[in-house]
C-alpha cells in the first residue's frame, strides 16, 4: 500500500513537470494574450485562449537588488475569491535576457506569501528578468499566464574625469507598472553607510556634480510603487574628485558708501558647495585679490582698503568651493566717481561722472540727487545713458550743497551710488552799495574829477567808469581802477578827454566782481555846464547853467564865484535850488570899470543835508570868461591954470598893462611920454611951460580881450 502511494505521488510530480515544460506561458501584450514557449524562447500570439474563471497570477511590482547581488521580488497577491479554481502554488522564473530562456527558480505553496529572495542572482553584475505564475487546480492542474515581467535595475556609474559622476540604468519595465510612482530616486553614499537622496528623475540617467574634494562614492537608484514596495538597483561607484568650479558670480552693483569706500553687492551663488567669495580689484595693470569673504550666503562686502571716494575703482568677484575651486571672474563693474567744478561767477555747480559698466539689464538712467544743509537727498534731475554731465544752477550763497549720482538699471531694480561730496557755496560778495559821490569840473582846468563811494567788503576786481554826452547816448568806458587802489572806501578818476565848456557830461560806474563781470551800476551824475553873456546896456554879465544831478541829498543851492582880472573872489552870490532844471544869475559889474573888463565865473553846487551816507559834497561847473566892452574918453583941450590941469584920457574896462601916452609938438618933437595910467601931461617940457597951441597925442592900450588899440589926435593947450 505504501508503495502504491509513493508511485502515485511520483506520477503526479512527473505529470506536473511535463505540464510545466509543455504548457505555454501567457503574457500580456498590447494586442492581446501572448503564448510564450519558455523552453524555446519563442513568443507566438494566441488570442482569446485565457480561461474565463481562473486563479490569476500575482502582479509583480518590485525588484530589490541587495548589496550581495541577491534580488528580493515583491508582488501583489492575486484575487481568488471569484475564481473557479483553487490556488496551488506560485512559480518563480528568471532569465538573463528579456527573450529567455526563463528558468524556474522556486515554487511557493503559501497563498499569502508576497515576496521571494533570489539568492545568488548576482544582479549587481547584470540585470535579471523575472515573472511569477500561479498554478491552480480546476479539475486538473493549470497555470495562469504571468501578468508582469520586471527587469531588475542595473546601475552603471562612470567617471568622465570632469568632476561629475555619470549614472545610467535600465527601466524596471516598459511601460512601468500602473501602480509605479514613475520617479527614480538617486542616492549617494557618503560617508560610508550614510545614504543621501541627491535627486529624482523620470529619466534613465543622471549626472551628479561632485562636491567632495576626493572620495570613493557609491550610488543606487530606487523607484517606489503605490502598493508599498520599492525597487532598488545594484550599488555602483567609483573614485571621484571635485574639479568643477562654482558658478560665475553675478555682480549686480558697486556703490560708494558714506565713508568713501566701495560697497559691492552680488547674487548668491547657486552652487551647493560654495564656501565663499574672493574680491578682486584691478590696479591698472592686473587683477589683485584684496579680500576673501566666507559664507555662501554672504552677498555684500566693503573692502577696507577701498578709496572709491577719491577715484573710480574696478572690481570683480569669484566664488570658491570647499575644494578651493575658483569660478571665473564675475562681470566687472566700476564705481561711479563724481567730480565737480564750482562756478562762483554763475552760482552753478558743474558735475561730471564716469559711465557705469556691466550693470545687469544695462544702464537705464542716472539720477542726480541733491541735499541742502544736511537735509534728505532728493532727485534734482535725470539723465539718459551716456549723458554723464549736469549743471546745478541757481545755487544760494552760504548754503551747503551735497551731490551724488545714482545709476539705475533698465528694470529699475538695481541701483549703485557714486561718491558724495558737499560744498559750502560762497558766491562773491556783491556790493551793498555803489554810490557816485560827485562829478566836478576841476577849476580852472578842463578836466572832470569823478569820485565814488564803494563797498570795500565786496569781492571786487576793479571799477569801470563810463561817460556819455547825453542821457540817450551810449555810455563810453573811459577809465578803470584796480581793486588795490581804493583808500578809505573812495575811488576817483580824472577825465581829461572832455571839454566841460562845451558840454555837460553824464557819469556812472560799475563794480567788476572777481569773475570779471560788471555788476551794481552806480547812480548817474550830470555835471554843470555854465554859459555867460555880456550885457552892454548896463555893465553886467548874465549867467545860465543846468541843475547838477543827482545827489541822494539833492542840491541845496549854488554858489557863484567870480574872478576879476584873474583874481577870484567869492562866492559873490548864492542861488537857491529850485529844481527847474535851468538857473540864471545876472552880475552887475559897473562898479569895476577901472578893471580890464575881464570877468571869469564858475558855479558850485552844494549838496543838501539828506545824504544817507552823511556826505556834503560840492560840484563845480566849467569856468566861463566874459569881456566887457572898453570905453575910452580923450579930452580935446585942457588949461593948466583951469579946471582940467592935465591932459589924461578917461576909460573903463581897459587893460592898461601895456599902456603908453606920447605928446608931440607941431614939428614932431616929443614933449611928453608915460606908461603910468594915472599920470597926465601938465603942459610943460622939462619943467618949463610949453606954448599955447595944438599938440598931437598917441595913446596905446590893450582891451580886456587882449587886443592892442592905438588912438591919436590933437589936444589944444590953453594958457
Amino acid at each position: 500500500m505504501q508503495k502504491l502511494v509513493f508511485l502515485s505521488l511520483l506520477f503526479f510530480f512527473f505529470s506536473v513537470s511535463s505540464a510545466l515544460q509543455a504548457t505555454p506561458v501567457l503574457e500580456r501584450s498590447g494586442r492581446g494574450t501572448v503564448e510564450v514557449n519558455r523552453s524555446q524562447g519563442v513568443c507566438n500570439p494566441v488570442f482569446n485562449r485565457l480561461p474565463v474563471r481562473v486563479v490569476p497570477s500575482p502582479s509583480l511590482r518590485c525588484l530589490n537588488v541587495q548589496a550581495n547581488g541577491d534580488v528580493i521580488l515583491t508582488w501583489f497577491l492575486p484575487d481568488t475569491i471569484s475564481a473557479d479554481g483553487k490556488f496551488n502554488s506560485y512559480f518563480i522564473y528568471s532569465s538573463n535576457n528579456p527573450g529567455g530562456p526563463y528558468t524556474k527558480l522556486d515554487s511557493i505553496f503559501t497563498y499569502t506569501t508576497s515576496s521571494y529572495t533570489n539568492v545568488g542572482a548576482n544582479a549587481n553584475g547584470a540585470s535579471k528578468y523575472y515573472y511569477v505564475q500561479t498554478r491552480y487546480q480546476m479539475g486538473t492542474l493549470n497555470f495562469s499566464p504571468p501578468i508582469d515581467t520586471l527587469h531588475s535595475i542595473f546601475l552603471t556609474v562612470t567617471n568622465p574625469g570632469n568632476g561629475t559622476a555619470v549614472l545610467n540604468w535600465n527601466a524596471l519595465a516598459n511601460p512601468l507598472p500602473v501602480t509605479s510612482l514613475k520617479w527614480y530616486h538617486v542616492y549617494c553614499e557618503h560617508p560610508a553607510n550614510v545614504w543621501t537622496q541627491i535627486d529624482s528623475t523620470k529619466g534613465l540617467n543622471f549626472t551628479d556634480t561632485i562636491i567632495i574634494c576626493h572620495a570613493f562614492l557609491n550610488y543606487k537608484v530606487t523607484i517606489d510603487d503605490s502598493m508599498g514596495c520599492t525597487s532598488v538597483s545594484n550599488i555602483s561607484g567609483a573614485t571621484f574628485s571635485n574639479i568643477i568650479a562654482p558658478n560665475v558670480v553675478v555682480l549686480d552693483s558697486v556703490s560708494v558708501n558714506s565713508g568713501g569706500q566701495a560697497a559691492l553687492g552680488w547674487v548668491k551663488d547657486g552652487s551647493v558647495d560654495t564656501k565663499g567669495y574672493i574680491i578682486y580689484k584691478y590696479n591698472g595693470v592686473k587683477w589683485v585679490a584684496v579680500d576673501t569673504v566666507l559664507g555662501a550666503s554672504v552677498t555684500s562686502f566693503v573692502p577696507p582698503s577701498s578709496a572709491a571716494g577719491q577715484g573710480s575703482e574696478i572690481y570683480g568677484v569669484s566664488a570658491f568651493d570647499t575644494c578651493m575651486n575658483v569660478s571665473v571672474l564675475s562681470n566687472v563693474q566700476k564705481t561711479l566717481y563724481l567730480t565737480y567744478r564750482m562756478d562762483i561767477c554763475d552760482a552753478a555747480m558743474h558735475l561730471t561722472w564716469n559711465n557705469y559698466i556691466n550693470i545687469p539689464g544695462s544702464v537705464g538712467s542716472y539720477s542726480i540727487e541733491e541735499s541742502i544743509n544736511g537735509g534728505p537727498f532728493t532727485i534734482l534731475a535725470v539723465t539718459q545713458p551716456g549723458d554723464t554731465t549736469y549743471t546745478a544752477a541757481g545755487l544760494t550763497d552760504q548754503l551747503t550743497y551735497c551731490f551724488r549720482v545714482v545709476v539705475n538699471n533698465g528694470s529699475g531694480d538695481i541701483t549703485a551710488e557714486s561718491n558724495k561730496f558737499c560744498y559750502l557755496v560762497t558766491i562773491p560778495s556783491q556790493p551793498k552799495f555803489n554810490y557816485l559821490r560827485v562829478a566836478s569840473v576841476l577849476v580852472p582846468g578842463k578836466s572832470v574829477k569823478v569820485m565814488a563811494f564803494i563797498d570795500v567788503t565786496a569781492n571786487a576786481q576793479s571799477y569801470h567808469f563810463y561817460r556819455a554826452s547825453s542821457p540817450s547816448a551810449t555810455p563810453e568806458h573811459f577809465a578803470s581802477v584796480s581793486v588795490s587802489t581804493p583808500v578809505n572806501s573812495y575811488v576817483e578818476v580824472i577825465d581829461n578827454a572832455v571839454d566841460p565848456s562845451l558840454s555837460s557830461y553824464y557819469y556812472s560806474m560799475y563794480v567788476v566782481d572777481s569773475c570779471g563781470t560788471e555788476r551794481a551800476m552806480s547812480n548817474v551824475d550830470h555835471t554843470i555846464l555854465l554859459t555867460a553873456t555880456v550885457n552892454d546896456g548896463t555893465p553886467s554879465n548874465d549867467l545860465t547853467w543846468n541843475d547838477y544831478a543827482r545827489w541822494l541829498g539833492d542840491v541845496s543851492s549854488y554858489n557863484i564865484y567870480r574872478a576879476i582880472d584873474g583874481v577870484w573872489n567869492g562866492p559873490i552870490a548864492n542861488v537857491p535850488f529850485t529844481g527847474a532844471g535851468t538857473n540864471k544869475y545876472s552880475d552887475n559889474v559897473s562898479a569895476f570899470y577901472p578893471t580890464t573888463g575881464k570877468f571869469e565865473y564858475f558855479v558850485q553846487a552844494l549838496e543838501g543835508p539828506n545824504d544817507p551816507y552823511g556826505f556834503a559834497d560840492t560840484s563845480n561847473s566849467n569856468v566861463v570868461n566874459t569881456y566887457q566892452n572898453a570905453t575910452f574918453y580923450i579930452p580935446n583941450a585942457f588949461k593948466p591954470a583951469g579946471i582940467d590941469k592935465v591932459f589924461m584920457p578917461v576909460w573903463t574896462f581897459v587893460d592898461i598893462s601895456d599902456y603908453s601916452l606920447e605928446i608931440f609938438d607941431r614939428w614932431g618933437l616929443k614933449v611928453f611920454s608915460t606908461t603910468d595910467k594915472n599920470t597926465g601931461w601938465d603942459g610943460t617940457l622939462k619943467g618949463k611951460p610949453c606954448e599955447m597951441g595944438a599938440y598931437v597925442y598917441l595913446i596905446t592900450y590893450k582891451t580886456s580881450i587882449g587886443e592892442y588899440v592905438d588912438r591919436n589926435g590933437t589936444v589944444t593947450l590953453y594958457r
